[in-house]
């Protein structure tokens, strides 16, 4: 995170890479000439004596871009006539974005407005927005307070530590960093001391940025802490708020481990819900499912579970008859005490149920029997609306019979010839109004094992 301060901010010249990719031909509709300063970014700060580039991309010009000046405030930098043309390939209508260096050196301290003017050929002009950018005798620290996070919630009354990182920009050292809760001040922490490592260079002195203080005896309530770092030479920089509670009881925590994030089903859907929950100070005693802001159920009862993630206590709820559309769950558990937590949501989505369908799932496809064959065949429904009350199978157009105790549909087809047979099940639900068949299944019914074939390569008569 710290170093994520210092981005854009080591002095000397600002490295800027051109912008790259396609771009946009004709341009947006009621679009006019532009111009922009792309670098340096809005609030750049530079060491001084600075040496800055300025560049300026313009864009939309129907005509050629003969100038652009540059201004610090209403002073002029300079005029620029020279530009880098064609970033968007082949010359079309429009003129393609052109960008406009200027080299501004030897900047004194201060802060500047940047405006950058283009004018093309024709005598239209663009004036940019502005871009403001400081020029200072010394970079300000970075600081960042790590320890507590933002958000924390501690028992208390207690005593809470208060830890800051804070680095010098400008190569010097951080002197100081003071804490504050709100405006109040909770203490300077200053002469942190510098560590030694030992490697294969020897004893390598390794700079302090860690500033700690204990703020003691914390009373329950909510708070605002910030870090003020000083530099060596009196530069100062506030980080950025953390705020903690201090409570006389935890709250618990819960998340939804089923349905995962994106499940599909099919309506009508049976959605199994599971959450689990665990209370830092005190047990959990129910959790209450959500869709939406619309109350699924109420669960007390839990299965206490143990794996990599510890030990917590598994809470489900089983919701039925699921119509289709888009669903938002949330699990909101409860403490002893009264605290509430609601986990982060799961989206599930709910899909229209495909038509209804029957396989035979025995006899396999192309397996093959002796005669006098007795065959098992069994089959599988899915998707019927309402429940399946009959499956008959069929040889061919023969009906073999007719099953009605689900849900495999077994029938013994007894005493099978000889012979090739496409096997079908036609299921028909309770109310007559779904009647599905299913694909074929050819299979072979033989008197003995070896054929004609094998015979001849055994060499029998």
């Amino acid at each position: 995170m710290l170093s994520a301060l210092l981005l854009g901010a080591s002095p000397g010249l600002a490295q800027i890479t051109p912008p790259t990719g396609p771009i946009a031909w004709p341009p947006p509709p009621k679009a006019g000439p532009t111009v922009e300063i792309v670098t340096p970014s809005d609030g750049s700060m530079f060491l001084a004596p600075a040496n800055i580039q300025i560049a300026a991309l313009t864009a939309y010009f129907t005509d050629t871009v003969a100038t652009v000046e540059f201004f610090a405030g209403t002073n002029s930098l300079g005029v620029v006539t020279n530009s880098s043309k064609g970033l968007g390939g082949p010359k079309p209508t429009p003129l393609p974005e052109a960008l406009f260096w200027l080299a501004w050196s030897n900047v004194p301290p201060g802060g500047y407005a940047l405006t950058a003017t283009a004018t093309d050929l024709a005598g239209n002009a663009v004036t940019s927005a502005e871009v403001d950018i400081s020029v200072v005798t010394n970079f300000p620290p970075c600081v960042v307070i790590t320890k507590p996070k933002n958000g924390a919630v501690i028992l208390g009354p207690t005593d809470v530590k208060i830890s800051a990182a804070a680095i010098d920009r400008g190569g010097g050292t951080v002197t100081q960093v003071e804490f504050f809760e709100g405006t109040t001040s909770l203490g300077v922490v200053t002469n942190i001391p510098v560590t030694y490592i030992t490697n294969k260079q020897g004893v390598v002195p390794i700079e302090n940025t860690s500033f700690s203080l204990t703020w003691s005896n914390v009373p329950l309530g909510n708070y605002v802490l910030t870090a003020v770092a000083t530099d060596n030479d009196g530069a100062t920089t506030a980080s950025q708020p953390v705020d903690i509670s201090v409570v006389t009881n935890l709250p618990p925590q819960v998340k939804l481990i089923a349905p995962y994030n994106g499940a599909t089903y099919f309506a009508p859907a049976t959605v199994g819900i599971c959450a689990a929950a665990k209370d830092p100070d005190g047990t959990v005693v129910s959790v209450e499912f959500f869709e939406g802001t619309n109350s699924l159920g109420v669960v007390t009862n839990s299965t206490a579970v143990t794996n990599l993630a510890g030990i917590y206590d598994q809470f489900c709820f089983t919701w039925n008859g699921v119509a289709k559309g888009a669903y938002t769950l949330t699990a909101v558990a409860t403490d002893n005490a009264g605290a509430t937590t609601t986990s982060a949501p799961v989206s599930i989505t709910v899909l229209p149920p495909p038509p209804p369908s029957v396989r035979i799932t025995s006899p396999g496809r192309g397996e093959v029997f002796i005669a006098p064959a007795n065959i098992w065949i069994c089959s599988a429904t899915r998707y019927f609306p309402d429940r399946v009350a009959s499956v008959e199978y069929f040889a061919g157009t023969n009906s073999l019979g007719v099953a009605t105790n689900g849900p495999g549909f077994c029938f013994d087809w007894t005493k099978v010839p000889a012979g090739t047979y496409s096997l079908t099940a036609t299921a028909t639900d309770v109310a007559g109004t779904n009647i599905v068949t299913s694909p074929p299944v050819g299979i072979t019914v033989r008197t003995k094992w070896w054929t004609a074939e094998h015979e001849a390569v055994r060499g029998s008569p």
